[in-house]
């Protein structure tokens, strides 16, 4: 791990480096010392191979009753409260069991799905959408600060982007003993005000901000059309 300050993934501030014991391997960070963003060094994340065969091993299907209580929880905080059914949306980071979408679709909204191991489709980056969902895939982006600003130029007039993430522990005892960073596939962790601060500075609105692990933003952009 270099000691040399890096750009912050998120905002380009000053990353600074430090370790943690993972198991029995080290795993190094940076934290931004502008927004606070702590992201995992790039030399300790794991190949797109291994991150792969991580993702197919969860449970994340119709099958896992916790898990579809779970996203219940999301759709009726993030989406339903904000946009109408025939709502078009996008599931961006839908897994190998695009469970969220179907859900969405089974309440009458339309429905695109994108995930870069399992949906690698590309219509998405020429469409407007009404919704973006990111349903823990926040933690797992390598490259977050240009995501989200790719996303938000996907959003149409008065659109809005859901994002669930568990937002960082307030102490660096809490972020050391985390449950949520022992994934080795969690490379990012954001803190509820760098998120929020990323997001305004690009024009939206905060629709809501609630821990441990929901933010929606709304966008401000006018655009005549969705397609």
């Amino acid at each position: 791990m270099s000691g040399i300050p890096l750009p912050c993934p998120l905002c380009g501030g000053t990353a600074s480096p430090f370790s943690l014991k993972t198991g029995l391997s080290m795993i190094g960070y940076r934290r931004c010392e502008d927004c606070g963003f702590i992201g995992m060094e790039p030399s300790d994340r794991l190949s797109p191979i291994e991150e792969k065969a991580r993702y197919l091993l969860h449970r994340n299907d119709a099958a896992n009753k916790g898990y579809m209580e779970f996203l219940h929880v999301f759709i009726d905080k993030a989406l339903t409260p904000f946009k109408k059914p025939c709502a078009r949306i996008l599931d961006f980071g839908s897994g190998s069991s695009p469970v969220l979408a179907e859900m969405t679709a089974d309440l009458g909204y339309g429905c695109d799905i994108y995930d870069p191991f399992f949906a690698r489709t590309r219509s998405w980056k020429n469409r407007f959408y009404e919704a973006i969902l990111l349903h823990e895939v926040a933690e797992h982006l390598r490259d977050p600060g240009n995501v989200f600003s790719t996303l938000a130029e996907r959003v149409a007039a008065g659109g809005i982007i859901a994002i669930r993430t568990r937002f960082l522990p307030e102490t660096s005892e809490g972020f050391q003993n985390w449950w949520y960073r022992m994934d080795r596939t969690h490379v990012s962790f954001f803190t509820p005000s760098c998120l929020a601060k990323f997001f305004e500075s690009r024009g939206f609105t905060i629709l809501l901000l609630e821990k441990p692990d929901i933010i929606v933003v709304e966008s401000a952009r006018h655009e005549d059309v969705l397609w």
